[in-house]
């Protein structure tokens, strides 16, 4: 394998990070697993937080986490060009180590919810994450969670021009419909649906595969956010 490196965080509690492996590979890239308990490895270009359950979501989902050594060097990897996406847990880790805004808590109304979800591509979308869409597409995608209820105390105006996908019928109670959010560069990516489990066909869709090609083929034509 000689595409871009990527490394896929593991914590304690993950249980999406073989899927994360799995969708990165497809998509081209050179990916591996990587303890969380670990600094950032040398020459990645990517670093993808997954979902599941880090630390059993103690304290708060993604608290916990959100210490560990490879989270501490998230943005000293985002200010030298990396990308960062992080996938339902993985969104809640990053929000919690404050690589993006606001907070994820319980879904309104109350329970986990497991099905597929449309999602629309806003004029938003722009950057490394979304050079193989356009705004007004939409992606089928699946959902797991139970705490994927976005929220802003200054309200969803506060970071409307960084809101690339939204639900075409909200699950989960998030504020402005908002499934995914991007930090001020572009090259940090929350996202509460899960692309990797949407990159084959046997999967039922590979909507989600288009976001991460549109990074590996971001990284190779040298994109920046």
């Amino acid at each position: 394998m000689t595409g871009p490196r990527a490394a896929v965080i593991v914590f304690p509690g993950s249980n999406g990070d073989r899927d994360l492996l799995e969708g990165l590979l497809a998509a081209g890239f050179d990916a591996f697993l990587h303890p969380s308990d670990r600094p950032l490895p040398d020459g990645i270009q990517l670093a993808g937080l997954p979902g599941g359950f880090s630390y059993g979501d103690y304290w708060r989902a993604g608290m916990l986490a959100s210490q560990e050594p490879s989270v501490v060097d998230l943005p000293g990897f985002v200010a030298s060009g990396g990308l960062v996406i992080g996938v339902c847990n993985g969104f809640q880790i990053l929000v919690e180590g404050g690589l993006l805004p606001g907070a994820l808590g319980y879904n309104d109304p109350a329970g986990f919810r497991h099905r597929w979800v449309t999602v629309e591509v806003t004029d938003q979308a722009s950057g490394p994450w979304f050079s193989a869409l356009e705004p007004g597409d939409r992606m089928l995608l699946p959902i797991a969670h139970a705490e994927g209820n976005w929220f802003h105390p200054d309200g969803f105006d506060a970071v409307a021009d960084r809101v690339p996908l939204v639900y075409e019928e909200n699950p989960n109670g998030s504020l402005g419909d908002l499934a995914a959010l991007l930090d001020d560069t572009g090259r940090v990516l929350g996202i509460m649906p899960h692309p990797e489990r949407a990159s084959h066909p046997d999967l039922g869709s590979t909507d989600g595969l288009l976001l991460l090609s549109g990074a590996h083929r971001s990284i190779l034509e040298g994109v920046r956010g």
